[in-house]
């Protein structure tokens, strides 16, 4: 029996089934390592002020969303957005695991998109227990104030007058609002239609009177029921037209807001290829609740300018403004038309969307004028912003700021402060010192090479 080679045939084997093990189980340990940060891994947010992850107000919206939330995004495939909207709703899914989204191409079905009215830029639907809010902004609060719209546990009531030629609820023309007031129902709000010829005690409580754009004069008792309803703390949201004769002056006195005669002109229209001239462009807005991180472009066909008077009383802000550029028309559109022709012609920016607020009977009163109501009006609802502008004002007027504004903190670390000293430092350095000694190394290089 010969031990010592067996021995060494062991050791052979045993060297050989490491050599061929250790590899395998490096391997597989990798493999192992892999599989597992792919299903457990943490996330850190190194920025300044943790831009990557959503806000606790955001977090917060969705914990008091009990129930599955579905949103559809109405997008083109080929938009360079779908990314960042889809890396969006991702942190709101790791979040809430039963918020579900998915991508609908507009192209694919032209009758459903119609139906829907859906902005050519696209939109997002999202849908809980039977209600829906819609948005064109991608955006962490335009997402999020959405979904607390969702909260709502019981509807808003949003009374419209009737009886003087005011935009129909039902309708589906052009000039009426059927689209926008189907979408006010979709998204919490109770609509119905009051006659002040009987209704002579609105209920200030819970709702929102609107006066959308009468054609007739209102007789006085209707408008000292107004009067009455704006007396008592009623909220109110008043869409006028130029030159209305609408019986309504004793309402402008109350709120210290002053119509100007004429029809707002806009050149910078000219800039978007609005071939009419009697269409204002808004770009820009005051910083407010209703409007805060709103930049879309709105469209007000026809629109009349307002005026702010002096008022103590309320706390006013104009929402949106006709630019530099505008001014109000009081003669004919007819052939080429200028700006002072007419005394009482006023020239842009002035107001367009005017907010009043102040306290009264323990809650903050809210009420907006608006000098067009062509702007959510079915023709022209899907241009531009006009539908989320809408649906900010109704919300802000009846909501009594319970939804929450997300707003981002500044961005500390986007930002390189550096005092004048180093400013001039790093000129010198950049674009002096360091240039003038590649220049000299690469002449002594050259003169050693060329003289020895």
């Amino acid at each position: 029996m010969n031990l010592t080679g067996d021995t060494n045939t062991l050791h052979q084997l045993l060297r050989s089934a490491n050599q061929f093990s250790r590899p395998t189980i490096i391997v597989a340990t990798l493999i192992l390592l892999a599989a597992l940060g792919n299903r457990l891994y943490v996330d850190f947010d190194l920025t300044a002020t943790e831009r990557h992850t959503l806000l606790p107000q955001s977090v917060q919206t969705l914990n008091s969303l009990k129930g599955s939330v579905d949103a559809e995004i109405f997008i083109n495939p080929q938009d360079q957005q779908q990314g960042a909207v889809a890396e969006l709703l991702q942190k709101y899914q790791n979040s809430k695991p039963d918020l579900h989204f998915v991508f609908t191409d507009p192209a694919l079905d032209p009758s459903r998109i119609r139906k829907l009215n859906i902005a050519p830029g696209g939109e997002i639907f999202f849908s809980h227990k039977g209600r829906t809010q819609r948005i064109s902004q991608v955006s962490e609060q335009a997402v999020t104030m959405a979904l607390q719209r969702l909260t709502r546990n019981a509807p808003r009531v949003a009374s419209f007058v009737t009886g003087h030629g005011e935009r129909q609820l039902q309708s589906r023309n052009n000039a009426d609002i059927g689209v926008f007031a189907a979408q006010l129902r979709e998204s919490g709000f109770e609509t119905q239609e009051i006659n002040l010829t009987t209704a002579t005690n609105l209920d200030v409580d819970d709702g929102l009177l609107i006066i959308a754009s009468p054609l007739q004069r209102y007789l006085p008792a209707e408008s000292a029921t107004v009067l009455d309803y704006i007396s008592r703390g009623g909220n109110l949201i008043w869409l006028t037209e130029p030159s209305s004769e609408d019986g309504l002056k004793a309402i402008e006195y109350e709120l210290g807001v002053h119509r100007l005669p004429g029809v707002v002109i806009d050149m910078a229209a000219q800039n978007l290829q609005v071939d009419r001239p009697d269409f204002a462009i808004v770009n820009q807005y005051s910083p407010h609740t209703a409007t805060s991180g709103f930049s879309s472009v709105t469209l007000f066909p026809q629109a009349s300018g307002l005026q702010l008077q002096p008022n103590r009383e309320w706390r006013a802000a104009a929402l949106a403004q006709a630019g530099e550029q505008a001014w109000t028309e009081t003669g004919s559109l007819n052939g080429e038309v200028a700006f002072g022709d007419d005394e009482r012609e006023v020239s842009g920016p002035f107001p367009l969307i005017i907010a009043l607020e102040r306290e009264r009977n323990g809650k903050t009163q809210k009420v907006l004028i608006s000098g067009d109501g062509d702007f959510i009006a079915d023709a022209w609802i899907g241009n531009g912003g006009n539908r989320d502008l809408g649906n900010r004002i109704f919300n802000w007027s009846i909501d009594d700021d319970e939804l929450i504004q997300v707003q981002y903190p500044e961005k500390p670390d986007q930002t390189l402060k550096l005092p004048p000293i180093a400013i001039v430092s790093l000129f010198l350095l950049a674009l002096i010192l360091l240039p003038g000694a590649l220049l000299g190394s690469a002449t002594k290089i050259w003169f050693q090479r060329r003289h020895g």
